[in-house]
């Protein structure tokens, strides 16, 4: 388990590390990938449940949500609307069509899993599409904020962590580590702001709210898939990543750190 947590580690962190460089179609169609099996074991947690949620309708949603963050300045609202309006008319007409149990319970775990993993994580893309028309390094900032935040809370949670923040969704988590990996998020953004990797847009003031969202809204994140699994009675959403789970696993925090920001910068700073 070790030996392959660490063949992960030296391969996937500097591959990963490059496709955020990069960027553009390469990138995306990374995020779509992570997406679909995120959202399969998404579904699988809820098939634990006695659902049968609808993949194929999943899936397909997943492509046109992927396209729509990829292609976003070329489509309008109203075509994005219509998509919506279109995902939510054919997942209940083929729920009619397929005949299983508990139809009420499979449409609302096809739906949830959409709005959960393609709408959510796909902001991803968007946001790596802002940097690149922007001149800035926002992506990078973010995911290295979300994942220093994390080791920071493991480390120091286990060193000095006594009193526990939700013992029945994640017993490990303390409220030390919590702190710990929040004061490491803010910090991972000062460092970003000062060496102007953030580019012109972002004030002091923007990388304390984005270190916020990674730092705290993050581990409500990782917190709220603790649940999910908890409720679905697994350890991990997945094993596709040797010792290190799934791939809703890995992106649990970002799930909720990409599109708060997403939302920060088109919607408050109206960029």
């Amino acid at each position: 388990m070790m030996k392959g947590r660490n063949l992960i580690n030296a391969i996937g962190i500097p591959a990963w590390l490059f496709l955020i460089w990069k960027g553009g179609l390469y990138y995306s169609i990374f995020i779509f990938i992570c997406m679909v099996i995120a959202l399969g074991e998404f579904y699988r947690l809820m098939e634990n449940k006695g659902a049968r949620p609808l993949r194929l309708v999943g899936m397909a949603s997943t492509v046109f949500i992927a396209d729509y963050y990829y292609v976003q300045p070329f489509i309008t609202s109203h075509e994005l609307l219509g998509g919506i309006i279109l995902i939510v008319i054919l997942t209940f007409i083929w729920e009619l069509f397929s005949s299983k149990e508990y139809p009420s319970q499979n449409i609302s775990t096809t739906l949830a899993g959409i709005l959960y993993v393609s709408v959510l994580l796909g902001t991803a893309i968007d946001i790596r599409q802002f940097d690149h028309l922007m001149n800035t390094q926002l992506t990078l900032a973010l995911m290295l904020s979300v994942w220093i935040c994390d080791s920071a809370a493991f480390i120091l949670g286990s060193l000095f962590g006594t009193k526990k923040i939700f013992p029945n969704v994640s017993p490990k988590k303390s409220w030390v580590g919590s702190l710990s990996g929040l004061a490491a998020a803010f910090g991972v953004m000062v460092v970003f702001h000062f060496q102007g990797w953030l580019g012109d847009y972002f004030s002091l003031k923007d990388a304390l709210m984005f270190g916020l969202i990674a730092g705290f809204f993050g581990q409500l994140g990782d917190f709220t898939e603790s649940l999910l699994k908890r409720d679905a009675g697994v350890k991990d959403s997945g094993s596709i990543l040797a010792g290190h789970g799934g791939v809703l696993d890995r992106f649990d925090s970002l799930i909720f750190a990409m599109p708060l920001s997403y939302l920060y910068i088109h919607f408050l700073m109206h960029i």
